[in-house]
């Protein structure tokens, strides 16, 4: 992207924002193709410089990018072209991620953070439709695609499955495949909630994202059986810059 070619101007004169026009010389440059993946863009000073521009315009234009995930900026070395984000549709649960992956041919590994059995926790024995004092199991995992942290996940069941899962590999086995033999049956409703939070300390570290202020996408699932027995209580966050929910109406 060199700055010094004759399309690269702004308009004074019209009451567009100057960072937006910078937005958009940036993406008009990556839909033809003159950007591409990978592609180190200039330095912040080279933008200030060649289009006569602030410091803070310029920085504003590219912090828009790298929050919608379109540039990434890598500490010493610059901001580059990111990775186009991960598309979700409603129907891609977080034990169907990996599967999803390799079908757009990404690498997907999966890491089990802790497995063990906890104390009840009161608001989640309520949803689950235990006595108040059973005991949980705890399953915290997260998934990689490359080397890239996207998502991880806290998943709660009743401790009578313990026997069923002590041993089982995580990494490998699919957690909806290992319910459905437990209890000798498909799964066949699912409750989920969708929301938009912002990223705490925690997953920050887990997620190994570089700014203290990031969006996270929260998704929620209830697992249930045919006869509408509550069998998971699942808590998944995605780092709101690598992926982005999808559906069709």
């Amino acid at each position: 992207m060199n700055l010094q070619e004759e399309r690269f101007k702004l308009n004074k004169d019209i009451p567009i924002p100057l960072y937006y026009q910078v937005k958009r010389m940036i993406l008009n440059e990556l839909a033809c193709g003159n950007l591409q993946l990978g592609d180190k863009l200039p330095a912040e000073t080279e933008f200030c410089e060649h289009l006569q521009l602030s410091r803070p315009t310029v920085r504003l234009a590219l912090n828009e990018l790298v929050a919608e995930g379109i540039l990434i900026r890598k500490k010493r070395s610059g901001t580059f072209v990111a990775e186009p984000k991960i598309e979700l549709g409603l129907d891609i649960c977080i034990e169907q991620f990996g599967k999803y992956m390799e079908k757009t041919a990404r690498e997907c590994t999966i890491q089990v953070l802790d497995m063990c059995v906890v104390d009840r926790i009161g608001e989640i024995n309520q949803r689950l439709n235990l006595p108040s004092g059973e005991r949980l199991i705890y399953l915290k995992r997260k998934w990689l695609v490359g080397n890239c942290p996207i998502v991880y996940n806290a998943s709660y069941m009743p401790e009578s499955l313990w026997e069923s899962f002590k041993d089982q590999d995580f990494t490998k086995n699919s957690l909806f495949e290992i319910l459905e033999r437990c209890i000798q049956s498909p799964i066949s409703h699912r409750k989920v909630k969708v929301e938009a939070v912002l990223a705490s300390k925690n997953d920050i570290d887990l997620l190994e994202i570089d700014r203290t202020r990031a969006s996270l996408l929260y998704v929620a699932d209830l697992l249930q059986s045919t006869d509408g027995t509550p069998l998971c209580w699942s808590i998944s966050r995605y780092r709101g810059d690598k992926v982005y929910l999808a559906y069709q109406i």
